[in-house]
């Protein structure tokens, strides 16, 4: 069966069906993997995007109307000292950043997934894969990358969750450096990888989804 998905920013939607209807969809949300994932998009993702500080992009299913998952993109500035990296990654990075090598430092802004879930209250056989919500919110990037250019996606992973690694390797995505959030002590992996344009003949592909296995992301 082909799945239909509907991307709609979180702003514009809220013009269009109003703010109290926004709420009553985002209460339909729920990421028990993750209640930072959820709290983001219930108590802060409004306001981000009218700080343009991040813009949250909403996806529903055409035929059903549910909310099946959202993502929150950023584009921000990097840094990272030359001698946290080893020779492979030094190697990837400095095609991308600059090195100021007063500091020895590597700059660059960078594409950010910063937040990225799909809705657990749905049936499990409704749900969007964690494959296709991911291909939606690289298509973003690559609409802004033909506006402002940029290569490099960042994505944080919590290290306990060797699935997710598994995940984001497999599309892609190689980890480069380890990040330690005193705030809530968890220790996050960073995992970058290229944008690449999709072929023509390909951009079809993340508006639908063939159903199969249910990811376990």
């Amino acid at each position: 069966m082909i799945r239909n998905y509907e991307v709609q920013e979180i702003g514009e939607y809220s013009r269009l069906v109003g703010e109290e209807n926004l709420r009553i969809v985002l209460d339909t949300f729920d990421c028990s993997l993750n209640q930072e994932v959820e709290g983001f998009l219930v108590r802060k993702a409004v306001q981000a995007g009218l700080l343009k500080s991040a813009i949250t992009y909403l996806v529903f299913d055409i035929d059903t109307s549910a909310l099946v998952g959202y993502f929150t993109l950023v584009l921000k500035p990097f840094s990272i000292a030359r001698d946290k990296l080893n020779s492979a990654n030094r190697k990837l990075i400095s095609r991308f950043a600059e090195l100021n090598e007063r500091t020895g430092e590597y700059t660059a802004a960078i594409y950010l997934i910063a937040q990225i879930g799909k809705n657990f209250a749905i049936e499990e056989d409704d749900r969007i894969e964690g494959k296709a919500l991911l291909e939606l919110a690289l298509e973003k990037l690559r609409s802004a990358q033909t506006i402002v250019g940029g290569k490099l996606v960042l994505v944080e992973r919590e290290a306990d969750r060797p699935k997710l690694f598994e995940f984001y390797k497999d599309r892609g995505f190689k980890s480069w450096n380890e990040r330690y959030d005193k705030g809530d002590g968890v220790k996050y992996d960073q995992m970058i990888r290229v944008l690449e344009p999709v072929a023509d003949n390909q951009s079809q592909i993340v508006e639908t989804e063939m159903k199969g296995k249910s990811s376990t992301q």
